[in-house]
């Protein structure tokens, strides 16, 4: 098993569990060390998943619902990512991540948490402050944002916005068909 499919794994032991699980536990059942679910468990909430440690073992809290959008710019400026991104917090998700596949390299990944209008106005104004391009330009404007969120309804209400706004790829693609 892969590392991220380990850590999808994880996420799934978590929410469908009724209570907290141990380390242990997850080592056991994944077929891994402890120290790897100890790793595991920081890079995903460093990906903004809401994992709690307790005395009985680990439980997700607050947004645990995750879905990935494919999307691309409708132009490579800061305000194309500024109005995306408020599309995103103003209807309940946390941008967890973006991830982008320039045509040089593999995918890189920048981990955002960006969890209201505050946090992305400060996200944007870096870029602007030092006249840095957007990172999807290394991807011609194609990125996946990575969004949690408290429901899946949230989740569907967002990825209407982010159709509405003419960004989701899949909505292109079923119009050019």
């Amino acid at each position: 098993m892969k590392n991220q499919q380990r850590r999808e794994k994880i996420l799934e032991i978590l929410r469908n569990s009724t209570g907290p699980i141990t380390g242990d536990q997850l080592a056991e059942d994944l077929n891994v060390s402890r120290q790897v679910i100890v790793l595991d468990m920081a890079l995903l909430r460093s990906a903004g998943t809401a994992i709690v440690s307790t005395r009985r073992g680990y439980q997700i809290n607050g947004r645990s619902l995750t879905a990935s959008f494919d999307c691309r710019y409708r132009d490579l400026q800061s305000d194309s990512a500024l109005e995306e991104m408020n599309a995103v917090v103003d209807n309940g998700g946390m941008i967890s991540s973006v991830t982008i596949l320039p045509d040089f390299c593999g995918p890189i990944q920048a981990y955002l948490n960006l969890k209201n209008r505050r946090d992305v106005k400060q996200y944007i104004e870096s870029f602007r402050k030092y006249n840095l391009p957007l990172i999807a330009t290394l991807s011609h404007g194609y990125h996946t944002l990575m969004v949690a969120a408290d429901s899946q309804e949230e989740l569907g209400v967002i990825r209407d916005a982010l159709k509405e706004l003419g960004v989701l790829v899949e909505e292109r693609k079923e119009k050019e068909k």
